[in-house]
C-alpha cells in the first residue's frame, strides 16, 4: 500500500471572497457541475457545492450522480488488494483513538457512557454509511469534539435538573431535524467562506482540549486509589507505597508512550531505515506504541509493580451504566424538551463546521476522485445517525480528521513519481474497516489489558500532533526565528515578519478566547467559532492588505501547497529547507 503523504492532503477548490467573473462546466461522466471562478490569473473550482434548487434538490442530485457507480463500488473497484490494505490501515488508525476517547468519556461522566457505546456507534454508523452514503470514504466516528459536546450536554442537563438520557435523546431528534434541513436546502454551499484562519483556530483549540483531557486523566488518577490488573484496589492506603509506585509508573509510561509515538511519527523526515520502513512506522506509530505499552504493562504487572488498566464497565453489548438501551422519551417535561431544542442549535453549528471541513479536505480536486464530490448526502446521513444514536444512548458521529483524507489516499494508485493517477473508490474497504471496529465487543476482556497510560498518552499525542500540523504552529515558530534563517522558498518569505507576528498574535488571542468561552459558557462555544468567519471576512481586511492575506490565509477549498490537513504534518514546512 502506498503511504498517504502529508504534502498530498491539501485544501482545494474555491477562492475565498472571489467576486470576479465565473463560469461553469459539467463532467460528462459523473454529471457533476463545477463552478470555475477567477481571481486575477488564478482559476479555482468548487465541486459538489453548486446550487440545484428546490427542496432536497441537492440531496437527490447527489444520489442520482452516485447511483451509476453502484456496480464498480462493490465489484471492479472493490475486489483489489488495496481494499484489504486500506481497511486494515484505517482500522488501526481509528481504533486506538476511539479506545482512548471511550475510556476518557467513561471517566469524565462517572460511567454514564463508555467504550462499548463508542465502539458500537462507530461500527454501526460506519457500516451503514458505507452502504447508503454517496461518499463512503468520508470517515464518520465519535471524535474528540463529540466527547467534548457530550460533556457539555451533561453539564447543561445537571444545571437545569433534567433527566439526562431523555434530554440527550430529544437533543438528538432536534439536531437531526436541523441537520436534515441544512442538507435539504443545500446550506453546505456556504462552507466556501471558511478559510484557514478559522480552521487553524478550530484545530488548535481541539488539540488543546485533547491535551487537557490527557492531563486531567492523570490528575484524577493521582486523586483516586490505584487499581491492579484484576480490577481490585492496590493493597495499602490511598497514599501507600505500592499505590504511589503504581501511579508513578503510570505517569512514566504516559510520558514514554507520548514520546515514543511522537518519535515514530517523525521518522519519515529522518535518515533512518528505508523509505517504505519509515513510512510504515509513521503511519502505524500509534498502533505500534499501543502494542508495546500493552506487553510492557502486562509484564510489569506480573513481575514488578501493579499497573492500572482500563475497565469497560460491562460485558459485550451491554450499556456501560445500568440502564436499558431504548430511552423513554416521555420521561421528561415539556420544559426539558424545550431545553433540548435550545441545546441542539450550538451542537448543529459545531457539526456544520466539522463535517463540512472534513468533506472539503477529502474531496478536493488533488485527490482525483472520479466519482464526484458529495456534501448534502453526507450531511443527511449524519443527521439520521445523530437521531437514532441518542435514542439508544449512543454518541453522535461526525466527519473525522485527519482520517478522512488519509483513507482516500490509502486507496490511491500512483505513478513512478508518486503522483496520484486515480483512486479505487469503493464501499467494501470502509465496510470491512467498521466491521473490524465492532469485533472487540465480542471479546471485551481483551480491551481490559490496555493500560490507562496508553489512554492518556494517546490523548496527549493526538493533541500535540493536531497543533503541530497547523499553519498557526508554523508561524508561532517563525516568530522566534532569526530572519536570516527563514528559507527563501518559504511561503511566508514575501510577507514582513512584523505582519506575520501580528496575524499570528490575533489568532492566538482568539484561541485563548475560545478556551474562555468553552470554560464559562459551556455548550455555546460553537457559536463563537461560527462568528470567526464574518470576523475574518469583514474585520481582518482592515488590518492587512489583500496581498498579505492571500499568502497568510486562503479558503479551505484553495490549492495552496503550504497547507496541510490536521494530524498529518510531522515537520514544519518552514524549517524543511532551512540551512544556516
Amino acid at each position: 500500500m502506498e503511504v498517504p503523504s502529508a504534502e498530498a492532503i491539501l485544501p482545494s477548490g474555491a477562492t475565498y471572497g472571489a467576486t470576479s467573473d465565473a463560469r461553469s462546466s459539467v463532467d460528462e461522466e459523473t454529471g457533476q457541475k463545477t463552478i470555475v471562478r477567477r481571481r486575477g490569473n488564478k482559476a479555482t473550482t468548487v465541486a459538489g457545492l453548486e446550487e440545484i434548487g428546490g427542496f432536497c434538490g441537492g440531496l437527490a442530485n447527489d444520489y442520482r450522480r452516485r447511483w451509476q457507480f453502484w456496480r464498480s463500488d462493490w465489484i471492479s473497484d472493490a475486489l483489489t488488494a488495496k481494499t484489504i490494505s486500506s481497511a486494515l490501515f484505517m482500522f488501526f488508525a481509528t481504533f486506538t483513538s476511539t479506545l482512548a476517547l471511550g475510556e476518557h468519556i467513561k471517566e469524565s461522566t462517572n460511567g454514564l457512557m463508555g467504550l462499548n457505546e463508542y465502539l458500537m456507534m462507530n461500527s454501526a454508523a460506519g457500516m451503514l454509511h458505507s452502504i447508503i452514503g454517496c461518499q463512503p470514504l468520508l470517515v464518520l466516528r465519535p471524535t474528540g469534539p463529540i466527547t467534548l459536546l457530550f460533556e457539555k450536554l451533561l453539564m447543561f442537563a445537571d444545571e437545569h435538573s433534567l433527566p439526562f438520557w431523555p434530554f440527550f435523546a430529544w437533543t438528538g431528534i432536534f439536531v437531526g431535524l436541523l441537520m436534515f434541513l441544512i442538507a435539504a436546502f443545500e446550506l453546505s454551499k456556504y462552507v466556501k467562506y471558511l478559510t484557514l484562519f478559522t480552521e487553524n483556530i478550530f484545530a488548535t483549540f481541539i488539540g488543546i482540549v485533547y491535551i487537557n483531557d490527557g492531563i486531567q486523566g492523570m490528575i484524577q488518577l493521582w486523586e483516586n486509589p490505584a487499581v491492579a490488573g484484576d480490577g481490585t484496589r492496590v493493597p495499602g492506603s490511598q497514599y501507600g507505597s505500592e499505590d504511589a509506585a503504581s501511579k508513578l509508573l503510570t505517569l512514566n509510561m504516559t510520558i514514554g508512550f507520548t514520546a515514543l509515538t511522537l518519535w515514530l511519527s517523525t521518522l519519515q523526515s529522518s535518515r533512518l531505515f528505508g523509505y517504505r520502513a519509515r513510512s510504515f512506522l509513521k503511519d502505524y506509530a500509534l498502533t505500534i506504541t499501543l502494542f508495546v505499552s500493552i506487553f510492557t504493562a502486562c509484564y510489569l504487572n506480573q513481575h514488578l509493580f501493579p499497573v492500572t488498566f482500563i475497565d469497560t464497565g460491562s460485558n459485550g453489548f451491554n450499556p456501560t451504566s445500568r440502564r436499558t438501551w431504548v430511552t423513554d422519551l416521555t420521561a421528561i417535561s415539556a420544559k426539558g424538551v424545550a431545553c433540548a431544542a435550545l441545546a441542539a442549535f450550538p451542537v448543529v453549528v459545531f457539526f456544520y463546521l466539522d463535517q463540512n471541513i472534513s468533506s472539503s479536505l477529502c474531496q478536493k480536486p488533488e485527490m482525483k476522485l472520479s466519482k464526484g464530490s458529495y456534501f448534502h448526502s453526507s450531511f443527511a446521513c449524519m443527521a439520521s445517525f445523530n437521531v437514532l444514536g441518542p435514542l439508544f444512548g449512543l454518541p453522535f458521529v461526525t466527519g473525522s480528521l485527519p482520517h478522512s483524507p488519509q483513507f482516500v489516499l490509502s486507496l490511491a494508485e500512483r505513478d513512478e513519481d508518486h503522483q496520484i493517477t486515480h483512486v479505487r473508490e469503493n464501499r467494501l474497504a470502509p465496510l470491512l474497516c467498521y466491521f473490524m471496529i465492532g469485533l472487540p465487543l465480542l471479546a471485551p476482556s481483551l480491551l481490559q489489558s490496555v493500560p490507562k497510560a496508553a489512554v492518556f498518552g494517546t490523548l496527549i499525542f493526538v493533541g500535540i500532533d493536531g497543533i503541530q500540523s497547523t499553519q498557526l504552529y508554523e508561524r508561532c515558530l517563525l516568530m522566534f526565528t532569526d530572519a536570516r534563517f527563514v528559507p527563501k522558498r518559504s511561503v511566508f518569505a514575501t510577507v514582513s515578519l512584523g505582519t506575520i507576528q501580528i496575524f499570528t498574535l490575533i489568532q492566538i488571542g482568539l484561541v485563548v478566547a475560545c478556551w474562555m468561552v468553552n470554560t464559562y459558557f459551556g455548550l455555546y462555544f460553537p457559536l463563537f467559532f461560527m462568528s470567526l468567519a464574518p470576523f475574518r471576512r469583514f474585520l481582518i481586511p482592515w488590518v492587512f492588505s489583500q496581498k498579505d492575506l492571500e499568502t497568510l490565509d486562503h479558503s479551505l477549498d484553495e490549492a495552496d501547497q503550504s497547507a496541510k490537513a490536521p494530524g498529518l504534518n510531522r515537520q514544519s514546512s518552514i524549517y524543511k529547507d532551512m540551512s544556516p
